[in-house]
Formats: structure tokens, C-alpha cells, sequence
């Protein structure tokens, strides 16, 4: 689930791969923490409604993450979600501990839940998904669970994909991009990461090897003109 999560936020625009389509990269403009816990994965925004808007489809075949389902809704407007495809939880709160606390019923939206099976759109969607290899599905799913790092010690950020925690002015022009163009994309074990704006090539990089929360084997190479992070036999080239 988190490495079609990153499928579906880091595309878009023209330039984007299918997963453009899924809508999901307007999560990128939402201030969110994301927390990864060891059987869940946790969002944490002060506009959870609208975040699990663009999760869980809804209505009629409004494109979201496919498969992404409602199992429950919370007290303190916290969204349980399950990913149908995988059998993935995932929960979006505007509790800073993220706990699911209480249960309500009812809610705004006609969101899908568990008893709505995965119709011809969604099923189309993720057959447009090339084979991804376990190893590249860490290095993808790391892309999405590191969207709002910041090194403490200031030498990289994420930013969640639109702003620069470390208000860096070097002069590279990487935050003046108001429509970013994205494309993350490949298959197997090969994939390839390019965009526009922010965040800064080495950074993302920097996020996937950190010695202390990078992916645990992962290793960095540099050349003139991409990072590459490799992963056991795979690898994601981070052009610059």
C-alpha cells in the first residue's frame, strides 16, 4: 500500500505516469505528518475530513487511491482505512498521538467501505501498476513515509513536497514552482524519480540513507546528474 501511496503522490502533471489520475499528489499541498507504526500507518493533519477525501473513494468513480476502503470513524475526526489489494490500515487523525479512540457513526461523505468490492475502474487502475520487486517496494514506500521529514540537525528536509522547512536560499529556484510536475515510475526492480520544485534531489535521497532514519541497507552513489538508492537488488535513480 505505501509504495502505491507514493505511486499516487509523487505523479503528476502531464509528465506524470498513470497514478497522475489517482489525484492523490493534491495531498502534497496538506500539512502531514506522517507516522509510520509497525502494523499501520498514521497521517496526522488538522484537515483529516478532506485528507481521507482524497483517499477513499466516494460517490460515483471519482479517481482516489484504488482499493482504499472506510472501516470505521473515530472520535476526534479520525478515519480507520483499510486497502482492500493488500489488506494495508491506515489512519488519518487530528489526534498528535494518533491513537483511534471511541467510534462514531455516520459521515459527511459517501465514502466506500469494506462492503463496496473494487469496481472496473479501480480494477483498470491498479492493472496499469508494472510488477514492483520487494525491494523496490521498500524504497517506494520509504519515499512516502519520509513526504514531512526533517533532519534535526538541519541538513535535510522533505517539507512535505511544497515548502522548505529549512528555508534554504541558495539561489537553485527549487521553491518558486507554484505547479510542479512530477514522475515517479519503472518496473521491477529499476524505478526513476523526477520533479520539479521541491523538495531538493538530495534530500529525498538523504531521507532514504540517513544513518538513524534512513531505509536500514540502503545505499547511496552519486553521479553528475541523478543520486542513486539501492536497495538489495533494486534501485531508485534520483535524477537532479
Amino acid at each position: 500500500m505505501n509504495a502505491l501511496l507514493a505511486l499516487g503522490l509523487f505523479n503528476r502533471g502531464e509528465d506524470g505516469a498513470p497514478p497522475a489520475k489517482w489525484l492523490l499528489s493534491t495531498l502534497t499541498w496538506y500539512t502531514i505528518t506522517v507516522s509510520p507504526r509497525w502494523n499501520q500507518l498514521v497521517f496526522i493533519s488538522d484537515a483529516p475530513d478532506n485528507v481521507t477525501r482524497y483517499l477513499v473513494p466516494h460517490g460515483d468513480s471519482t479517481p482516489r487511491l484504488p482499493g482504499m476502503r472506510l472501516r470505521a470513524i473515530h472520535d476526534y475526526r479520525t478515519y480507520a482505512l483499510e486497502h482492500v489489494p493488500t489488506g494495508a490500515r491506515l489512519v488519518v487523525t487530528s489526534r498528535l498521538d494518533g491513537k483511534l479512540q471511541g467510534v462514531r457513526e455516520g459521515s459527511h461523505f459517501d465514502f466506500r467501505t469494506l462492503d463496496d468490492p473494487l469496481d472496473s475502474v479501480e480494477e483498470r487502475q491498479l492493472a496499469d501498476v508494472p510488477p514492483i520487486g520487494d525491494a523496490a517496494q521498500t524504497l517506494l514506500a520509504g519515499m512516502a513515509a519520509r513526504m514531512s521529514m526533517t533532519d534535526p540537525k538541519g541538513r535535510w528536509a522533505t517539507g512535505n513536497w511544497y515548502w522548505d522547512p529549512l528555508r534554504r536560499d541558495d539561489g537553485r529556484g527549487r521553491d518558486d514552482d507554484s505547479d510542479p510536475r512530477r514522475r515517479l515510475w519503472g518496473a521491477g526492480d529499476e524505478w526513476e524519480a523526477q520533479w520539479t520544485g521541491l523538495p531538493y534531489p538530495e534530500d529525498v535521497a538523504a531521507a532514504l540513507t540517513d544513518p538513524m532514519v534512513g531505509i536500514s541497507g540502503a545505499r547511496l552513489a552519486k553521479s553528475e546528474r541523478a543520486y542513486d538508492v539501492t536497495f538489495g537488488d533494486s534501485v531508485l535513480k534520483i535524477h537532479i
